[in-house]
């Protein structure tokens, strides 16, 4: 929201926000129905097949939040690779993808929500949710007792700003942008606000 408010004032004009579901959000923006996603989205090939991206403005790390009950002996992605072992995604994202790939043998139980993954595995109904660590970090402190975080990075990825096919100029435009509040600092004091870390620069 503030990156997209940076912008927006860079050329003096007016943003508006639309939440939509998740799996709804490049069908949104190829309706028309929105200009730009800029909502912790990455860059992926696959989905670079239906949108324009920006240069990544911002890098995460994927990791672990696991169950204090069921997830006893998980202490690697490599451990929940195995049958009787379920592991949690929010649905479409690359978290999902990520878990496919890593724990093949394992059940991977995809669902809408952040929350609702989280509390699956704080009721012990699931060993382990994949996701970004800042959202891992904080649904953690909301279920401290229950869960754990294993914070080793089970993959570093960009975020960028998402565009509708065909639109070089918006895309050229957003590179520029982001350029400059790179080099004077913007972007630093964005990450320091919310106490964000790049991951590349790890």
């Amino acid at each position: 929201v503030d990156l997209a408010r940076m912008l927006a004032s860079e050329i003096d004009i007016g943003v508006e926000f639309v939440m939509v579901d998740w799996d709804s959000i490049i069908p949104a923006l190829e309706s028309g129905k929105a200009d730009l996603i800029i909502s912790g989205m990455t860059a992926t090939p696959l989905r670079a097949m239906r949108v324009n991206y920006s240069d990544p403005y911002f890098h995460t790390a994927t990791c672990l939040l696991v169950s204090k009950e069921k997830g006893a002996g998980v202490n690697s992605i490599a451990d929940l690779d195995k049958p009787g072992r379920t592991v949690m995604v929010k649905l479409g994202t690359t978290g999902e993808t990520a878990a496919k790939k890593r724990c093949p043998n394992a059940t991977i139980k995809p669902l809408k929500k952040e929350v609702d993954c989280a509390n699956e595995v704080a009721t012990g109904r699931a060993d382990a949710f994949l996701y970004d660590r800042r959202s891992i970090e904080n649904l953690h402190a909301r279920f401290p007792d229950a869960t754990r975080m294993l914070l080793a990075p089970v993959s570093v990825e960009p975020y960028a700003i998402a565009c509708p096919k065909g639109d070089p100029e918006t895309v050229a435009w957003l590179n520029l942008a982001l350029h400059h509040m790179r080099r004077d600092g913007r972007l630093e004091a964005l990450y320091a606000k919310y106490e964000l870390e790049d991951a590349e620069k790890k």
